[in-house]
């Protein structure tokens, strides 16, 4: 079946069935001046940019939140939409070559090419860490970062820098946001976080040493809990939320 995957301004459009948000399977013919960029998907649906919205609810579609949708979808089918997004991004920003500036054409469902100095994309990843910090068997290291849309608190995470392992990531993370210093890092999965080209690596760490001292232009708070007065946590998708949840069931 084809699907449509549309994004406006970086909200999807979607459609409710039995109370669930569904990708729609009814594509729409959109007027050329309202799309931005078309990607045909190797299942044969299809994923499309669009600058307006409002050739969309004559098909019964809303826009919804990316992020916020995927508390209201099933996850398959979230994740789907997800790889579509990303698809899309690479797809809007690799139409001309980097090198020589010609026109690319599509050469493998995850490739482009430039016809005239054979350059070749692909769609790009921005690996990201995110840790656990446990303080003996009951704490664990918390934050608010200031870019967070709601009042919950997470855990520290940031972005790989070049020519740095993972794991040098997470200790560096952890001393430039809150001058904690940890051991026994432990890989514990990974998770794709299409905004716009995320995947977050997750790990465990032991605390060692070290008083908060939070980096003021990241975080609003940070601070160790309880495992019995925990803050208001990440939804239940989010690998963050798995951590967590992991811990207080160990």
């Amino acid at each position: 079946m084809s699907l449509m995957y549309a994004f406006v301004d970086g909200k999807v459009a979607l459609q409710v069935v039995d109370g669930q948000l569904r990708i729609p399977s009814v594509i729409p013919t959109l007027p050329k001046e309202d799309v931005k960029g078309v990607l045909q998907l190797d299942n044969g649906s299809v994923a499309v940019s669009i600058l307006s919205e409002a050739e969309l609810s004559d098909h019964g579609l809303a826009l919804y939140d990316v992020r916020a949708s995927r508390l209201q979808m099933d996850p398959t089918e979230f994740s789907d939409m997800c790889r579509a997004k990303q698809l899309l991004f690479w797809h809007n920003n690799t139409m001309f070559c980097p090198t020589c500036g010609e026109p690319t054409f599509r050469s493998d469902k995850v490739e482009k090419k430039c016809p005239k100095c054979g350059h070749l994309s692909y769609p790009p990843l921005a690996p990201a860490i995110i840790v656990r910090v446990e303080k003996g068997k009951d704490e664990i290291l918390m934050v608010r970062a200031k870019n967070f849309r709601s009042d919950h608190y997470g855990l520290v995470a940031g972005f790989l820098e070049p020519g740095e392992s993972l794991e040098e990531c997470v200790v560096r993370e952890l001393m430039e946001e809150t001058q904690i210093k940890v051991k026994d890092i432990k890989y514990e999965g990974s998770q794709p976080w299409p905004f716009p080209c995320g995947v977050m690596v997750a790990f465990s760490a032991k605390y060692v040493s070290g008083e908060i001292h939070m980096q003021e232009e990241e975080l609003v708070d940070a601070q160790w809990f309880h495992r019995n007065a925990l803050p208001k946590l990440p939804d239940g998708m989010s690998i963050a939320r798995q951590l967590i949840d992991a811990w207080l069931n160990s």
